[in-house]
């Protein structure tokens, strides 16, 4: 599906971002692989590697102008080109909003937007001369509704909602496509940090869900590649929801 094809993801040494990575090299994608984690960032390209698929890390701190700008070059340089760009790094801070510090504040809008500005900035310029390209934005359902005790989370996940429909507006001239996935809970590595590894407490958050299980990062990562492909040609400035119903009640 997407031979000759290069595919940035951002975040990719684990969960939704590992395995949309690992997604992409099973469709032939040629896959850049970056992180700020380097020891588990080349952990995913060797495994890509033994796979048989073609790949690369590029140790990305994704707050920095100067290193998303040397991925996207690195990525051009290496692979001659670049198709699609999956921003999906993201951090969550649960702290109340009264008792949030300026400094967590900054963090989470530094890592959850201003990383997917960045890369976009730098993508859309060789996109631009393309004339090709698709941007794929990793949301969340609480960029649509509001989840309690996570104020500052929900404000960037709005913000990624209206920076994707303004990609898409502003860049269809130029056969720029960009959306973004909703996911809720999804069981990863993320998500253990935020609300442990109790198995009770995972069964209660599922049930949260209609389809009454949480998500997987292969339900995300299949969501991202079909509105990277061919297939989606028609779909730009939408959020699609992968949430087993969550937003649906």
């Amino acid at each position: 599906m997407f031979k000759d094809r290069v595919a940035i993801v951002t975040g990719a040494a684990s969960g939704i971002g590992k395995q949309t990575a690992i997604e992409f090299a099973r469709q032939a994608a040629q896959v850049v692989v970056a992180d700020i984690d380097e020891k588990s960032g080349t952990g995913v390209v060797d495994e890509l590697k033994t796979g048989g698929h073609d790949a690369i890390f590029v140790k990305t701190d994704l707050t920095s102008e100067a290193d998303c700008e040397n991925l996207i070059a690195t990525a051009g340089d290496t692979f001659g080109r670049v198709d699609i760009l999956v921003n999906n790094a993201g951090i969550e801070i649960s702290t109340p909003l009264h008792e949030m510090s300026v400094h967590e504040w900054d963090r989470l809008l530094d890592t959850n937007l201003k990383s997917m500005f960045l890369c976009s900035k730098h993508a859309l310029r060789t996109m631009i001369e393309a004339t090709s390209g698709v941007i794929v934005n990793v949301c969340s359902v609480s960029g649509l509704v509001a989840w309690p005790g996570i104020a500052a989370y929900n404000a960037t996940k709005g913000g990624v909602m209206m920076l994707t429909k303004s990609l898409a507006v502003d860049y269809a001239k130029y056969n720029i496509r960009a959306n973004c996935v909703c996911p809720s809970i999804i069981d990863t590595p993320m998500t253990d940090t935020s609300i442990g590894h109790d198995a009770a407490v995972k069964e209660q958050k599922a049930q949260l869900n209609p389809i009454g299980r949480l998500g997987t990062p292969e339900d995300v990562a299949n969501a991202i590649l079909f509105l990277a492909s061919d297939k989606s040609s028609f779909v730009t400035g939408a959020a699609l929801t992968v949430d087993g119903g969550y937003t649906a009640i």
